[in-house]
């Protein structure tokens, strides 16, 4: 094994993953990919986050886990890491980071001897911190400023690669922003061909899954609302709406409210007022037929940087259809992954959106051919596929530097 970054490569290689926030199918998917023949891999993360990777279908013996201590800090957990990554890791996955003072605090002094691969969710806001000025959100205004010169002083230059989860974000930073270090781009999910219990499909019902959480930043209902008033009226037996997403906010609670309204008038939606557990939320879209990402594509998460979906920051949606094989339907601004086009419908407005949705219901021939690409399209982002890509892209570059 190494500890220093000038070191050359021994077997078996001790590769470490940190995630402390919330991003557990990445952490999950990580742990799979990153667990080879030729690799150790050690956990660092959360009693609360591990309680819900113990959901997952893994085998907890082929890890090693470092959790962090109810009487420990967020700085002190990460001390107590860096200690360990420099007496024994030799590459580190920093899977988290908010673009919020907070958290970006508690990294300031975090530097490891072990090579370290940050995995960044917002390409604007590590890249291209800037100082900017809301009136209307002064606070965030100050937060972003003040997390603009964290990163770009203190936190960023320390790491010695960047993983992208999708890959349209690795195109945008290499061609029009320009950087100098690796861009890696291991996804968020992994296809497994798995066996499942599914009730027998009813071709006159089509079931319309919109995952992940309601909230103004990451989805735009406004041309998805009407649809389904006008579908529910026309289809009230062929069509069934699941949301496992919780209201956040309160753009998030006046959608809520909107649909709540259209299930109680007798329209089959599902939804949810709080945290989805992640068994709920597998068997829901398990049992959909097609999944619909309403996307925001301009976009602010944690800063006031202005981000894009498809472009600068990648949608967690694109891999739940990986994941279970499942097709899409997305505006079509959006920038989706050529390798699930053939399973992919969009829409520019209202109109295009029911169009497409009522086809589905009155041409169940449509909806299998799509199902039958979404399943060949999942497969290229099979287990060993992506292994494959981890031993041949980041661990030779780990071994030539």
């Amino acid at each position: 094994m190494i500890n220093s970054k000038n070191s050359g490569l021994k077997s078996p290689i001790e590769i470490g993953i940190l995630e402390i926030r919330r991003h557990i199918p990445i952490l999950y998917t990580f742990m799979k990919i990153c667990k080879t023949g030729n690799t150790n891999v050690t956990i660092f993360t959360t009693k609360e986050l591990l309680k819900r990777l113990e959901a997952y279908d893994i085998k907890k013996e082929n890890f090693n886990f470092i959790i962090k201590e109810n009487s420990e800090s967020y700085h002190s957990y990460l001390k107590r890491i860096e200690r360990i990554c420099n007496d024994k890791i030799d590459l580190l996955f920093v899977n988290t980071i908010h673009e919020t003072i907070w958290d970006l605090l508690c990294y300031i002094t975090f530097n490891p001897r072990s090579k370290t691969i940050l995995v960044m969710h917002h390409a604007n806001a590590w890249l291209k911190p800037k100082f900017v000025f809301n009136f209307l959100h002064m606070l965030r205004t100050i937060d972003t400023n003040l997390s603009s010169i964290l990163i770009s002083k203190f936190v960023f230059p320390k790491f010695d690669a960047i993983n992208v989860i999708y890959r349209p974000v690795r195109d945008y930073i290499l061609k029009d922003i320009g950087f100098d270090k690796e861009v890696f781009t291991l996804p968020t999910s992994v296809f497994e061909e798995k066996t499942f219990t599914i009730k027998q499909k009813d071709d006159k019902l089509l079931k319309i899954v919109v995952p992940g959480l309601i909230q103004k930043h990451r989805k735009n209902f406004a041309p998805v609302i009407p649809v389904f008033e006008n579908l529910f009226k026309r289809f009230k037996e062929n069509i069934e709406l699941y949301i496992p997403g919780m209201p956040v906010g309160r753009y998030g609670k006046l959608i809520y409210e909107k649909f709540k309204k259209m299930q109680e008038a007798g329209c089959k939606i599902v939804m949810f007022d709080s945290f989805v557990p992640d068994q709920i939320f597998d068997q829901i879209i398990l049992e959909g037929d097609i999944i619909l990402a309403p996307i925001r594509i301009k976009t602010r998460a944690d800063s006031e940087i202005e981000e894009e979906y498809g472009k600068t920051v990648g949608s967690g949606v694109v891999y739940n259809a990986i994941l279970y094989s499942k097709p899409l339907i997305v505006p079509s601004e959006f920038n989706m992954l050529k390798e699930l086009n053939s399973s992919t419908l969009k829409y520019k407005n209202s109109v295009e959106l029911e169009k497409q949705i009522e086809e589905l219901i009155t041409n169940p021939d449509k909806l299998k051919k799509l199902e039958t690409e979404a399943f060949r399209n999942a497969r290229k982002f099979s287990l060993l596929k992506l292994q494959d890509y981890f031993e041949k892209n980041v661990l030779t570059w780990l071994n030539n530097n």
